[in-house]
């Protein structure tokens, strides 16, 4: 008795967990840019003009199958299964199990179809043709007379769809006319971005020209959609460089056309974030000054400060770590001395190969006005601290337990890596030569010889 009563309440616990949640489950197909199947799909929502995963599920090897429980607080609210910029929108309610086959620009819905889910199959199966050209593998290589043709022959069913969808869901309604407005956008501009060849300038069609004249971002909720970035990005680049024939970087030639200046300030730090920019600090100081907010301000100036640091002159950044003793140590306690940062981890086999000719460079400059900074990316105090004592290494180490100023600031990606500064703190090089390469004593020599000149001025 006492046995059926404990069954019966975790059935009862399993079934008012289930009412609380969905599941999403199904198979979807994409190469990956290696020629591989995706093996690996995300269940996410928008975020920044991009998408933050949720819930990254893999596929089962044996049938390709992926499958997920979706949590409450991403219930009755449009999120998207997909990957990268290939995404499908979904909604679910609590206890649903809903099933989806995607891939190639492609979505059938099947399982529990609530009547939001609907809007977006009825939508996706729409406007198939279109995404033929964009998202499947060949679909580049399409006659453009094709496309040029599905656009115009898809106008006015797109606006009578969006303009048509009432699920007497008023919230969802309102959320999907706004995404489904823009992700059709989107995939109107996904062609030409992936390559289609449209021809010459004067062979694009009036209607083609005119979507790409109109749009002067006026409208910063764009940023909440999960490719808004992304679709201002491949805008700039079919109209400008690909249409308008432009020569250098597309974000710089949108950025005077948002007039919205909440959205203007996002994508230029979106950009600054992401690093893609021909002359990073340049890009940085011409668009500071569209920044809107305090938090936008003081976040472009701590990336012109880590530009800045990169370049020959800039002024280094100061750091805090703890060496072997637990004692806290700075790079500003050595202003006045030439400072080489060596970046280097444990496991690290090209930096432990490095270790011998450190060693000897070291030896050969002592007494001069130089001192040497290893620092370990490693997460393993023991491990870091025990190498140190048991191979004696000469220098300075500390521990960054792979956090801090030397990862944030100087942007440490891959290791070995060595930077030296001279001894007012500025950079003489970002990217120095490793100390196998006779360059890098070469460099410290010049370094230090500028030093005693300025001293004796």
């Amino acid at each position: 008795m006492k046995k059926t009563l404990i069954f019966s309440a975790m059935l009862a616990i399993s079934a008012s967990s289930w009412s609380q949640t969905a599941v999403i489950k199904g198979k979807f197909h994409k190469l990956l840019p290696n020629g591989k199947e995706a093996q690996e799909v995300l269940f996410s929502k928008p975020k920044e003009g991009e998408i933050e995963v949720i819930l990254p599920m893999v596929k089962s090897r044996q049938d390709q199958i992926f499958l997920g429980e979706v949590k409450k607080e991403d219930l009755n609210t449009i999120r998207y299964v997909g990957l990268y910029d290939e995404q499908y929108a979904v909604y679910l309610k609590p206890g649903e199990e809903l099933n989806v086959d995607a891939g190639d620009g492609q979505i059938v819905y099947s399982g529990n179809v609530n009547k939001e889910n609907q809007v977006f199959a009825d939508w996706y199966k729409m406007i198939k043709p279109l995404r033929t050209y964009g998202y499947t593998k060949e679909g580049y290589k399409l006659p453009s007379e094709g496309y040029n043709k599905i656009i115009d022959s898809l106008k006015l069913p797109v606006e009578q769809f969006i303009k048509n969808i009432n699920t007497g869901n008023a919230a969802f309604d309102k959320q999907a006319k706004y995404f489904l407005t823009w992700s059709y956008k989107y995939d109107v501009i996904i062609p030409t971005a992936s390559g289609l060849n449209m021809g010459k300038k004067e062979e694009y069609p009036e209607s083609l020209v005119k979507f790409y004249n109109d749009e002067k971002w006026e409208d910063a909720n764009i940023w909440n959609l999960p490719m808004g970035y992304h679709y201002m990005l491949y805008f700039a680049f079919v109209k400008h460089i690909i249409y308008g024939a432009k020569q250098g970087m597309a974000a710089d030639f949108l950025i005077p056309e948002i007039s919205n200046k909440e959205l203007k300030a996002k994508f230029i730090l979106a950009q600054a974030e992401r690093g893609a920019t021909q002359n990073y600090v340049q890009y940085l100081e011409r668009n500071e000054q569209f920044m809107q907010t305090k938090e936008q301000r003081e976040k472009i100036a701590l990336l012109l400060k880590r530009g800045r640091l990169q370049q020959p002159g800039g002024q280094s950044m100061d750091f805090a770590y703890p060496d072997a003793s637990g004692k806290i140590r700075r790079l500003t306690d050595n202003l006045g001395k030439v400072v080489l940062l060596d970046l280097w981890a444990t496991w690290c086999a090209p930096c432990l190969k490095e270790q011998p000719a450190l060693e000897e460079l070291e030896k050969s400059f002592e007494g001069k006005n130089i001192v040497f900074i290893s620092l370990s990316i490693d997460t393993d105090q023991a491990k870091w601290q025990k190498m140190v004592e048991e191979k004696k290494l000469s220098g300075l180490h500390l521990f960054t337990n792979n956090k801090g100023s030397m990862i944030g600031d100087y942007e440490v990606t891959e290791i070995p890596r060595f930077i030296l500064i001279d001894q007012n703190g500025k950079m003489v090089n970002f990217q120095a030569p490793r100390p196998s390469d006779p360059k890098l004593k070469t460099l410290i020599e010049s370094t230090l010889s500028n030093t005693q000149t300025l001293k004796s001025k």
